[in-house]
């Protein structure tokens, strides 16, 4: 009877607490008001940080500022956390170790628990890196294994994710194991660790203490800085640090605290107050997260504390309507986290206020200036998947829907590869030079490999693969400016095969190492003369794995080339040397063949993959009608896509162009559109 009394009487002081309507959001850039913002560098008393050494008191004011007046106390650390192994098994043919840990607060094993699951890598070396974060929908929701247990906490019901009366079903598993990409992380050498929010507080302004606030001092809803759900789910967050630093496998130098939307907020908060997690990663927080409050613009103070009042205290209502007074904004909560690592990435839609974040990253910079690092480096708002990535901070607009999508994880990954010393071991035979980038030797299925290595891997890890004659023109097929874009550039060398059968297996060996070695799934391919057999013959066997075909003077039927049955010059050698690769009896069954690269565009077409093709007009040894010409006449009538660059008066060689950046940018801009297609 007297916690029913303690909490009807928190509840009457909670609804007491609550604002009158709030002021429709502002969509009007025009209408943004002058601001000022405090400065991160000036401590309360208005005296300046002189020195590097004398930021851990100005942060730990901002800290104290933002629990008192906005989050809430976030409780310290409970006096018993004990871990109870639920499962512990080897996954994905043994390249990981799953376990789920139930979190327990009691000595006796009751009350509020904490289900973790974790995915760690058994190839990488030990101790790994890892993402650690909170999930809406339960563990289940990463993969249909039914041994996952299914959360057994409060949900908000979702029909889309099965979500009914307030509890998961079995009908949710597996349904969106792209929020949490562990076997991408794994294979990267990273482990990922998530437990459900919903174990923690239910997302509830009424029962949201329900949950591990029974374990905290207690506290008024609604009133003064009393805990709120928010606090409480940063607070999870980090006793899931607690867990890291006890797990052998997992090196808690090395972590990256993640999350989307209002679990955003939550990772930016723990990362805020807790040193320990080395980078942080808020994916679109939307108002009350990254954006600048003073600005009022999207989601405001006053709509912040009418919907959600249950996230901020009760000191968060004195600046409804009234952000001027405000004594910190947003950008100071981000440069808490400094000299840390900090990536924010923002939703398009204007109630988030994007603008909002990159202005917030900008005012939070100077903090990591100051302690001498660099800042982020753009200086204007970056156009949609044009990330800016420092050293330290980074930024990136997004223009997917809601949630996390391929694109950010990957772009994700290349922040935290550099920030954490990660790197593919290609397991190198031998390592030189190729034009002025690193490149690494290695043996594939019995067969000589290199892969020319970025020095700034784009978001996604891209690659481009020449199948023939990768260096004889290289300067001249756009692959170098695609390098120094973040490109990998791989080569596989099978001699003189033209495309046949064993080389496809030979080729489907070096695809399947490349990806498992952590490059893109899909790879825009180069054929250079013969090599338009051995791309065209790999692309349409698996159209599902290719960004592009680029073929460069290419040989598009053996009949023109090596058979010289029409206007070609033709090769008797090779023409013979084809029959025995191919296992053809007599010339006839090479006539007949039905697998040349003119007769197999349908599934290219069907897959929306654009070709590319460079050619000399005078070329007498692959000639244009008969190749090319062919391929673009075909290709058309598919409704395929396909631009070719025509060099009047030039024959077979020089291969490639003058200036190649056409057909490098054409690359790209397929890559990018690859991207957003992956992420929809």
């Amino acid at each position: 009877m007297k916690a029913i009394c303690f909490m009807m009487s928190g509840l009457m002081s909670f609804v007491l607490a609550l604002p009158s309507p709030a002021r429709p959001p502002n969509y009007d850039e025009a209408k943004v008001a002058p601001y000022t913002l405090p400065d991160p560098l000036l401590f309360a008393d208005g005296k300046r940080v002189a020195t590097p050494d004398q930021w851990p008191r100005r942060r730990a004011e901002i800290v104290a500022l933002f629990e008192d007046q906005m989050y809430g106390l976030v409780p310290p650390p409970p006096a018993t956390m004990r871990l109870e192994t639920l499962e512990e098994r080897d996954i994905l043919n043994g390249r990981a170790r799953r376990k789920q840990l139930r979190m327990w607060f009691r000595a006796d094993n009751t009350g509020p628990k904490i289900d973790w699951i974790l995915f760690i890598p058994n190839a990488a070396p030990r101790p790994v890196p890892a993402y650690i974060g909170l999930n809406y929908y339960g563990n289940q929701e990463l993969d249909p294994d039914p041994a996952i247990r299914l959360t057994e906490g409060w949900l908000r019901n979702n029909d889309k994710h099965f979500i009914t009366g307030n509890r998961a079903s079995e009908k949710s598993r597996g349904l969106n194991p792209a929020s949490w990409p562990y076997e991408t992380l794994v294979t990267r050498g990273y482990a990922l660790v998530t437990a459900c929010y919903g174990d923690i507080a239910p997302d509830d302004k009424v029962l949201y203490t329900n949950g591990v606030h029974v374990l905290f001092p207690p506290s008024t809803p609604g009133v003064g800085n009393d805990t709120t759900a928010l606090g409480a789910w940063a607070w999870a967050l980090m006793r899931g640090m607690d867990m890291l630093e006890r797990e052998p496998a997992i090196d808690a130098k090395r972590v990256a605290a993640v999350g989307c939307s209002r679990l955003a907020k939550t990772a930016l908060l723990a990362g805020a107050k807790d040193e320990r997690f080395a980078v942080i990663i808020p994916n679109q927080t939307g108002g009350g997260g990254v954006p600048l409050a003073k600005r009022d613009y999207g989601e405001n103070v006053a709509l912040q504390n009418q919907n959600f009042p249950y996230w901020f205290c009760g000191n968060f209502r004195m600046y409804s309507d009234n952000e001027a007074a405000m004594p910190f904004d947003q950008h100071l909560l981000l440069a808490a986290c400094a000299p840390r690592r900090v990536y924010v990435s923002s939703f398009p839609g204007r109630w988030f206020d994007p603008y909002g974040e990159f202005l917030s990253m900008k005012a939070a910079e100077p903090v990591w200036r100051f302690l001498g690092h660099d800042g982020l480096p753009a200086d204007t708002w970056p156009d949609d998947l044009a990330p800016a990535l420092g050293s330290h901070l980074a930024y990136h607009r997004r223009p997917f829907e809601h949630g996390i999508a391929t694109y950010d994880w990957q772009a994700y990954l290349a922040f935290t590869d550099k920030a954490f010393g990660v790197a593919i071991d290609w397991q190198p035979t031998k390592t030189d030079t190729w034009k002025r980038f690193t490149r690494h030797h290695f043996t594939v299925d019995g067969k000589p490999c290199w892969v020319a290595v970025p020095p700034n891997p784009r978001p996604g890890n891209p690659w481009v693969w020449c199948m023939e004659f990768p260096t004889a023109f290289d300067d001249r097929t756009g692959v170098v400016p695609l390098v120094e874009n973040g490109f990998y550039y791989a080569h596989m060398s099978v001699g003189n095969t033209f495309g046949s059968p064993a080389a496809q297996r030979h080729f489907d060996r070096f695809y399947a190492h490349m990806t498992a070695k952590g490059l893109n799934s899909r790879v825009s391919l180069i054929g250079v003369s013969r090599g338009g057999l051995y791309a065209y013959r790999f692309a349409f066997r698996n159209p599902e794995r290719i960004v592009c075909v680029y073929g460069d003077a290419p040989v598009c039927d053996f009949k023109s080339w090596p058979g010289g049955k029409g206007k070609g010059k033709g090769s008797a050698g090779d023409w013979q040397s084809l029959f025995t690769h191919y296992g053809f009896k007599d010339e006839s069954e090479a006539l007949s063949y039905p697998e040349n690269p003119v007769d197999v565009l349908a599934p290219l077409a069907a897959a929306n993959i654009p070709l590319i093709h460079v050619v000399g007009d005078a070329d007498d040894v692959v000639p244009v009608e008969e190749n090319t010409a062919v391929i673009e006449r075909r290709y058309k009538t598919l409704g395929g896509t396909i631009t070719v660059f025509h060099k009047p008066g030039v024959g077979h060689h020089p291969h490639g162009l003058d200036d190649p950046a056409p057909v490098a940018a054409l690359i790209q801009a397929y890559t990018t559109r690859r991207d957003l297609e992956n992420c929809q």
